[in-house]
Parts: structure tokens; C-alpha cells; sequence
């Protein structure tokens, strides 16, 4: 996938084999994305925003939203 630079790796979450069930694939790339919210984008604060780790999948491009 040309957007990511890292090697797509499998992943555990909560003990277990993270895995897309429509595909079958086990393979991700990673990236961080912050979870905005309307008040803090009305004043100009998205910063302060909580992240998310996103785990796209190698195979199709799904992508699986993890809150930190």
C-alpha cells in the first residue's frame, strides 16, 4: 500500500490475534488519528483531542479504530 511506509506487521489486541473477518488477512499498517470533537474544533483545539490507533489492513484497506 504506496501511503505507508512501514512493513505491515500482525498485531495482538486484548489477547488476541487481531484479524479482519472479511478478508482473513492478519497483516497491518499503523497510523494515529486524533478523535475530534465539535466543542474543540469550534475553538480551535483539536490538540487537546484524544488519539486513536488505526490499524489498516494490509490486504483490503479496512481500517480498525483502537482508543488509547
Amino acid at each position: 500500500m504506496g501511503l505507508f511506509t512501514q512493513e505491515a506487521n500482525r498485531y495482538e489486541i486484548a489477547n488476541n490475534i487481531l484479524k479482519y473477518h472479511h478478508c482473513n488477512n492478519d497483516t497491518f499498517y499503523t497510523r494515529q488519528e486524533q478523535l475530534h470533537s465539535p466543542t474543540t474544533t469550534f475553538f480551535n483545539l483539536e490538540w487537546l483531542d484524544k488519539t486513536a490507533t488505526c490499524y489498516v489492513c494490509a490486504e483490503c484497506g479496512y481500517i480498525h479504530w483502537f482508543s488509547m
